[in-house]
């Protein structure tokens, strides 16, 4: 007669895996959050570039001004409210400023952006226009810069916007305190 033995983990055994794995997670969660909060700056100030770059395409090919401003409703601007949303909207009348108010019943939403998450967004001014030949309507370089919720300027990510129009990432030299 054979005896058979019962096969499977003992308590031991599986208190030393869940210990190691504690451990393991102790170690990597701290950098893991730091990768997450990179790729969402990374991933937002994409976004807003891709917005600028639309409105600035728009604005040649409808030959109008097209407007970019911080939106809270998605459907009319909101001065400071960046992080809330933004959208991009052709101003017929010409008379935005960025604003309460600024979308006429004339004007046209073209595009609602979602905000940055829980990530920080600020721009130096409340409205980013672009004229008819794509060139921006500001008389300097205007800069977004987007901080991650901690603050930690090693994530940040930053869009300037030259009086041409074009936009550029800038990812280093940044202080989000």
């Amino acid at each position: 007669m054979s005896v058979r033995h019962a096969r499977g983990f003992t308590v031991i055994e599986l208190m030393i895996v869940v210990g190691v794995v504690g451990i393991l997670l102790a170690v990597g969660m701290p950098s893991l959050q730091e990768t997450i909060n990179s790729i969402t700056t990374n991933s937002a100030a994409k976004t807003l570039v891709a917005s600028l770059s639309y409105a600035r395409s728009e604005a040649v090919k409808r030959g109008r001004i097209v407007s970019v401003c911080a939106s809270d409703s998605g459907t009319d601007c909101a001065a400071n409210s960046w992080g809330d949303g933004w959208i991009v909207f052709v101003d017929e009348n010409e008379d935005a400023d960025g604003v309460a108010g600024s979308v006429d019943a004339g004007d046209s939403v073209l595009r609602v952006y979602q905000g940055a998450g829980s990530n920080v967004l600020t721009f130096t001014d409340d409205m980013q226009q672009f004229d008819s030949q794509g060139f921006g309507l500001n008389t300097t370089t205007n800069t977004f810069l987007l901080c991650p919720e901690d603050l930690n300027s090693a994530n940040a990510q930053s869009v300037e916007l030259s009086i041409t129009g074009r936009a550029r990432r800038i990812h280093t030299g940044l202080d989000c305190s």
